[in-house]
């Protein structure tokens, strides 16, 4: 009988197509080595939540780089449309809201994380020989990170930007050659499209690469000398407790980033981002820096006139300077028992952020009690809000303009306000009210009683025309149809609803006024009309021409006797076609903000 054979050894499976790729990756690039070379960093006394922040704001400064390139593919460094690409990116572009939401609050969290950073760097006595330059790598850094806030704080080019920014250059140009770099800054002696594209070329290119490079080089220091220990804990305690960083350390960090990044996505959800009106520099506005300057803006409230240098230099120049100095005022060595730092850097350091802390709460106080700030602040809020409603009613025209906004702004300045009410239920103004022009339930109300006060009650024509003597349903099918001349396809009606009021109109109007469709389309216009043809009423061109003058034969003039026309609104030639544009385009959506 022959001696079984022995058993074959069992042979190792055939690796899969991912295990194939990754090892013919690893090959051609080396990157399982790259990986286990920063996985395998030791650290002391093992994985600590202590340690989290420096990558919590690696992470934030990806998350802002993500953010900031997905809304410059959609903004326009230009003072004509930088406004109307935020308020694109805000209220149109998918998700665009909660993109900027996060880089919005993104940049706060860049400041608290290098804040909480420094202090554990600094509790932790990781400043002390041989580390010292990349503390003051780090310091650089935080300066860095506050020069984007400074920088991007314009780009909307709203007047909340526009004049905290105004602010804070015209502090620097008071500085010791401030005024050259203020200069340099604006790209002249005023702000424009130079400041705004100067702005934005630091705050997207010159900014983020510097910091790039100042991370690469800390985070090359922090791994040629390694993680700092806590200072309480003896050696052999740490080397018994030692563990890599991947994964015990990557999962704090990890978990940490995660609720860094729930934070910013209920602010942006939650709280959301302002986008205040466009820029005015000819209004008077009240401005504020964000918060993590408003301890400069408070203390230069107790330094003026000649002492304004010390709250814009010397307090701030000395609080630099004792953060850069803090490696050389601890001198204590590498190789020695780690403490906590000295009283001598300690206490100034506590007294420098908690002044910080303290001067931002007292000018948050400052501004919660007091009432002429609440009100401007107020008023702000409501020209904000006005603005994103006429931008979204009438969009935003080449020109960057908010159409509706322009035309509300003309209205003003052009002294219309001073005949027209502004609101339904005013008693003054000698015109009429002009909200819900062009609309049929404003023909429907005038028509059953044009000598209300809203309409001709207060002005030269009243007792001109008769009230309408039929039904309602009556007088608005006629308001429809009448609304239907000016063109526009909203208010078109359907063929019952114009031979119903044809009807209406031949059976009681054509005493006064030219039948539409016949007098001004199919043949000349009857001079000897009194009352205006309505051919296109209300449309474009012809609520132009009622604003360049009413007083022609066309609209009111043969109602008018020559006394009459002297005490009626008076002719505009000197408005430019564009302004009567914008002016007509404001009325025609209703007049908003004036009903």
């Amino acid at each position: 009988m022959e001696p079984a054979k022995p058993l074959p050894e069992p042979s190792e499976p055939a690796p899969g197509r991912l295990q194939r790729f990754a090892d013919a990756l690893d090959q051609r690039t080396g990157y399982r080595a790259l990986l286990a070379a920063a996985g395998n960093e030791p650290v002391p006394g093992g994985a600590r939540f202590a340690y989290v922040f420096g990558s919590a704001l690696l992470f934030t400064f990806v998350l802002q780089a993500v953010t900031g390139i997905t809304q410059a593919s959609a903004y326009a460094p230009t003072t004509t449309d930088a406004w109307g690409s935020v308020y694109y990116i805000q209220n149109q572009m998918t998700l665009g809201w909660l993109v900027r939401g996060l880089h919005h609050w993104g940049s706060s969290a860049m400041i608290v994380l290098c804040l909480m950073h420094m202090t554990q760097v600094l509790l932790y006595g990781a400043y002390r020989k041989p580390r010292e330059a990349n503390w003051l790598m780090g310091c650089v850094m935080l300066l860095l990170v506050l020069g984007f806030g400074l920088t991007g704080y314009l780009l909307p080019w709203d007047q909340k930007g526009y004049w905290a920014t105004q602010v804070a250059t015209s502090i620097m140009g008071g500085t010791p050659g401030g005024e050259f770099i203020q200069t340099v800054l604006q790209g002249g002696p005023e702000y424009g499209n130079q400041t705004l594209t100067r702005f934005y070329a630091i705050h997207v290119f010159i900014l983020p690469i510097t910091l790039t490079l100042f991370i690469v080089g800390h985070v090359g220091l922090f791994r040629r000398h390694g993680v700092t220990p806590h200072p309480k804990r003896a050696p052999a305690e740490l080397a018994r407790k030692t563990q890599p960083f991947w994964p015990y350390q990557m999962l704090y960090d990890t978990l940490f980033a995660g609720v860094v990044l729930a934070i910013l996505v209920a602010m942006a959800v939650l709280v959301g981002v302002s986008l205040e009106a466009p820029a005015d520099p000819a209004s008077g506005y009240e401005a504020r820096p964000e918060w993590y300057f408003l301890f400069l803006f408070q203390l230069l409230k107790y330094f003026e006139g000649p002492m304004t240098l010390v709250g814009t230099v010397v307090i701030p120049g000395l609080a630099v300077a004792f953060l850069l100095a803090i490696p050389f005022i601890d001198r204590k060595r590498d190789g020695e028992r780690w403490t906590r730092p000295p009283a001598k850097v300690l206490v100034p350091f506590l007294l420098l952020f908690g002044g910080a802390g303290a001067l931002t709460l007292v000018a948050m106080r400052s501004d919660a009690t007091d009432p002429a700030f609440l009100e401007a602040r107020a008023q702000a809020d409501a020209e904000a809000e006005q603005t994103a409603r006429l931008a979204q009613l009438g969009g935003i025209d080449a020109q960057g303009r908010v159409v509706l906004a322009q035309g509300a702004q003309l209205f003003a300045d052009k002294g219309c306000a001073s005949c027209h009410a502004q609101d339904a239920t005013a008693e003054d103004g000698a015109g009429p009210l002009l909200g819900g022009w062009g609309t049929a339930l404003r023909v429907d109300a005038f028509l059953a009683n044009p000598d209300h006060d809203r309409f001709f009650g207060k002005t030269v024509l009243k007792g001109g025309m008769e009230a309408w003597g039929g039904s309602a349903e009556d007088r608005a099918t006629l308001a429809r149809w009448l609304t239907s001349l000016s063109g526009d396809p909203g208010h078109a009606v359907p063929p019952e609803v114009t031979e119903a009021a044809r009807a209406l109109w031949d059976d009681g109007c054509t005493d006064c006024h030219n039948t539409p469709g016949v007098s001004h389309l199919a043949k000349a216009y009857d001079p000897t009309a009194i009352g205006p043809d309505l051919d296109g009423y209300m449309g474009f061109e012809w609520t132009r021409g009622l604003i360049r003058d009413a007083t022609q034969h066309r609209y009111y003039g043969g109602a008018l006797e020559a006394d009459q026309v002297e005490r009626s609104m008076p002719p505009f030639p000197d408005l430019t076609d564009d302004e009567l544009s914008l002016l007509t385009r404001w009325l025609l959506a209703g007049a908003p903000g004036a009903d």
